[in-house]
């Protein structure tokens, strides 16, 4: 192989050569006496000129509008309310089945009452005891209470010291009256 193919070859599977460095190595290849080395570079290039030979013939088209067409007849056109109404029998099912397994798990870790005491006297005593301090919590509000009420009182005498303003002027009268 000469020197002039061996680099046109290097620059061609590097991806480097330009076209008219390609057909300059496609003649190259085909004058070239047969060799191993270009051997693969000769059916590529065949290949290369038989598909370039192909062409479509009319009946392709026509067979690719047919096979569209096909497809087109065979759209199934769904509405949003077929949609709606499959889906929405489903989902209320799954929200009953939630629902109902909610109160159910409820139901069954409700507190349940348990007796505390061994006799009614025990229980008796026992509620003597809360009632009574429940008795002296309202008597603090209660006396809490009537401090507000004292209030109100104080208001009254509030007013009394206003009226000692108009005792004062009758003071300041007399003080005019005075004779020496």
């Amino acid at each position: 192989m000469d020197s002039r193919i061996e680099e046109l070859v290097e620059k061609f599977w590097n991806a480097e050569s330009s076209l008219d460095e390609e057909q300059e190595l496609k003649q190259l290849v085909q004058q070239a006496p047969e060799s191993a080395e270009l051997s693969e570079l000769k059916q590529l290039f065949a290949h290369h000129d038989e598909a370039a030979q192909k062409q479509l013939d009319d009946s392709f088209d026509e067979e690719i509008l047919a096979i569209i067409q096909e497809e087109k007849e065979e759209v199934k056109v769904v509405s949003f309310s077929d949609y709606f109404r499959k889906y929405s029998a489903i989902a209320a099912a799954v929200l009953v089945t939630i629902i109902s397994s909610v109160f159910f798990y409820q139901q069954q870790n409700a507190p349940t009452s348990t007796d505390t005491f061994e006799t009614p006297e025990e229980a008796y005593a026992e509620l003597k005891k809360q009632l009574l301090m429940v008795s002296v919590f309202m008597n603090k509000g209660n006396n809490t209470m009537s401090e507000f009420g004292a209030l109100g009182d104080a208001t009254d005498e509030l007013g009394a010291i206003g009226n000692m303003s108009s005792a004062e002027s009758g003071l300041q009268m007399l003080g005019g009256m005075s004779v020496n």
